[in-house]
């Protein structure tokens, strides 16, 4: 039998069974065939060619959705977070002093055809208007103008600032120029941040005017191939009278705050971020319990979902793609560790009851995971029942044993 039919199996037995404990094993089972189901696509996947490859993309997409749909969720949006091609910390970014630095040449060139069945990964259809954020530093640009699909050609781009890396090395800087470095080093104080005064002043003594010359080459090839796929236009003109993406040496804000506000916004469509692992992997821990670090070409999904028409959550698949820094192949990686919605008894006691009795821990969007455990348990004794919170918990595969990893930090 299909998943769907042996799904459509265990919803006529719901319909059917009304006791909580047998309701909750029949919400159990659906979880197992799902992880099952998870694992062979991705083992097919990673053994496929061409055509059969965007076949099986586009059917773990579509178990994503029978899965949910069979709790009673509804898919609202779809997020990927993608970490930029190789940039390795000798060979490219030099041990953190190369500024800006750029992803590998070999890189680049294996990911030449990856765009020919990245569109695989969307969970809508490409012309539904898709949104594109990108991080101005150059190896974030040259991913996205490899990446973003060739059938794309009506996005909505950004070039947010947030989405630069975060790092105390000049290598994860969105500097441009000599001038760009200096302005940093006279802002840094040598009490306060001797590290970063020290790199910066090591890379200035180390790299020339040349250098940005080819990386500002780099970066507008990049932002032509990204610039095909949609609008605005992402190029302005810059002090040096020279066209570049925005830049905003100045940003100070909270870009986990400022991420979750951007993907908030979307609807209905698929949203793809391209930036920086420490960054992602930051957004994911804090966000969504979430602690591993992201690859190079590493692309996780986030589905924006609905419980009942209400309350909005996260979700997060139980598996990670892959784009192979020596293929340009897109590759699965199986987790068995999914984010799945939580809803209180007292927002709706039947609900809960259906929820499968696997490891859980709730984690609101906003609040880190020791912060949001605080809130529930005070929400939890005042039994607020009017708020309708964005959260989250972590379903492991019934067969392991790892909760304990995720859970107690």
């Amino acid at each position: 039998m299909s998943f769907k039919e042996l799904l459509e199996t265990e919803k006529l037995k719901l319909d059917a069974i009304k006791e909580p404990t047998q309701r909750k094993e029949i919400f159990r089972t659906i979880h197992e065939l799902y992880l099952k189901e998870i694992n062979k696509l991705i083992e097919q996947l990673n053994k496929s060619q061409d055509d059969q490859c965007r076949t099986i993309l586009k059917q773990i997409k579509e178990v994503d959705r029978l899965y949910l749909q069979a709790k009673g969720i509804e898919i609202t949006a779809h997020i990927l977070f993608s970490r930029h091609g190789e940039c390795s910390s000798w060979g490219q970014k030099r041990l953190g002093l190369s500024p800006n630095a750029a992803i590998s040449e070999k890189a680049a060139k294996n990911m030449e055809t990856t765009n020919q069945f990245s569109g695989s990964l969307l969970f809508y259809p490409a012309n539904q208007h898709p949104r594109i954020a990108i991080s101005p530093m150059n190896r974030a640009m040259q991913t996205a103008g490899l990446v973003i699909p060739t059938e794309i050609n009506n996005a909505q781009i950004s070039i947010l600032p947030f989405l630069v890396e975060n790092t105390v090395s000049p290598s994860g800087y969105d500097v441009r120029s000599k001038e760009d470095m200096q302005k940093l080093y006279d802002r840094f104080s040598f009490w306060k941040s001797p590290i970063q005064k020290i790199l910066l002043k090591i890379s200035m003594w180390i790299y020339s005017d040349e250098d940005f010359k080819q990386l500002y080459k780099k970066r507008m090839e990049a932002a032509e191939k990204i610039q095909i796929h949609g609008k605005p236009i992402i190029l302005e003109s810059r002090a040096n009278g020279k066209p570049d993406v925005c830049q905003n040496l100045d940003y100070s804000g909270d870009k986990i705050k400022d991420t979750k506000a951007f993907i908030e916004r979307v609807e209905q469509q698929d949203c793809w971020l391209f930036g920086h692992g420490k960054n992602f992997k930051t957004f994911f821990q804090n966000v969504l319990g979430i602690e591993s670090d992201f690859d190079y070409g590493e692309t996780r999904s986030v589905y924006k979902i609905k419980i009942d028409g209400e309350v909005s959550s996260l979700y997060h698949p139980p598996y990670v793609m892959l784009i192979n820094q020596e293929t340009g192949k897109i590759e699965g990686k199986y987790t068995a560790t999914s984010s799945m919605p939580y809803m209180e008894k007292t927002t709706q006691e039947s609900h809960d009851s259906e929820i499968p009795d696997v490891p859980q821990v709730m984690v609101k969007l906003g609040m880190s995971v020791s912060e949001n455990i605080q809130q529930t348990e005070l929400e939890n004794n005042r039994k607020l029942i009017s708020e309708k919170p964005l959260a989250i918990f972590e379903e492991q595969a019934l067969e392991t044993d790892e909760s304990e990893k995720v859970f107690n930090r």
